[in-house]
């Protein structure tokens, strides 16, 4: 008989069986047991702030008026350190991330618990395929809005404190995210896909109060809205193999540059991983040739 999966932070709503078929595809909750945990205090986060500045790429922020269709870059960065913001968060209208926590050794033991409890949904076959784990800490101003994107990542966002409503649509509606601009994400375009008033109705909406997760799946666009209080939240994200998307959603969008329509990624792991091997290939070609 399917169980529900857990180990001491971390627990599924549905049963492993719901989960496993789930995952990948279409959002589902989680639990947790993180939303007292002092590593989320304010002077802790102040502590891993002061530590994720001195690594390059480590910290992003920005802070004003958001719109759901505006894009990565025009927002604007207060011109202030990161503890700074942090401290006027209750005010400031700021979205703050503090990527890859995980190098300090207390939030690395709880996302090795997530690792394990996550490869547990997947089951051993499907974990090989769960690579990377990385923990972002997301601190957001009341009533802040993530706007509407896309990530190639496996990811799960987990709420601390706070409460916020996240609306994800489907990976697979290409009506929301096409297959061109997956191909560009993949290329360097990490703004890629645009939002439209339908695709409001067509987005699943959860609403996440401290305890709560949900699995966004890969390339499912979503937008965020927090409630009336700060909000501090993970992202808590896995990468696939690169032969799986990665590679040859990049070839494909070099081939369109010929007027080629190729087919996607997913349809044949043999297909996949030939043109992830030709992708390689031209790279180090290029590469070469270059030099």
């Amino acid at each position: 008989m399917s169980t529900h999966i857990a180990n001491s932070n971390w627990q599924s709503i549905g049963t492993v069986d719901e989960c496993r078929k789930k995952l990948h595809r279409e959002p589902f909750r989680i639990s947790h047991g993180l939303a007292d945990s002092s590593l989320f205090d304010v002077e802790r986060l102040l502590q891993a702030a002061s530590a994720a500045k001195h690594r390059p790429g480590d910290v992003y922020f920005d802070a004003g008026k958001v719109a759901i269709d505006d894009k990565w870059g025009q927002i604007p960065v207060p011109d202030m350190p990161v503890e700074e913001v942090i401290r006027r968060v209750e005010t400031a209208g700021a979205w703050i991330i503090l990527k890859h926590a995980e190098r300090d050794p207390a939030y690395a033991a709880v996302l090795e618990q997530f690792r394990e409890f996550v490869h547990s949904i997947a089951g051993s076959e499907g974990a090989k395929q769960i690579l990377n784990p990385e923990m972002l800490i997301i601190i957001s101003s009341p009533n802040r809005l993530t706007p509407f994107h896309f990530d190639a990542e496996i990811n799960f966002l987990v709420q601390v404190r706070g409460e916020k409503e996240v609306w994800i649509c489907d990976p697979a509606d290409r009506t929301v995210v096409t297959e061109a601009d997956i191909e560009a994400y993949y290329s360097g375009q990490q703004t890629a896909g645009k939002y439209s008033e339908h695709v409001q109705d067509q987005a699943t909406r959860f609403k996440l109060n401290p305890g709560d997760g949900v699995h966004i799946p890969s390339h499912a666009a979503h937008w965020v809205r927090n409630g009336n209080g700060v909000s501090i939240s993970l992202s808590l994200n896995f990468e696939f193999p690169r032969w799986k998307y990665r590679d040859a959603y990049r070839l494909n969008h070099a081939l369109r540059k010929f007027r080629i329509s190729p087919s996607p990624p997913g349809r044949s792991i043999v297909i996949d991983q030939s043109k992830s091997l030709a992708f390689r290939v031209a790279q180090s070609t290029a590469k070469r040739i270059r030099l």
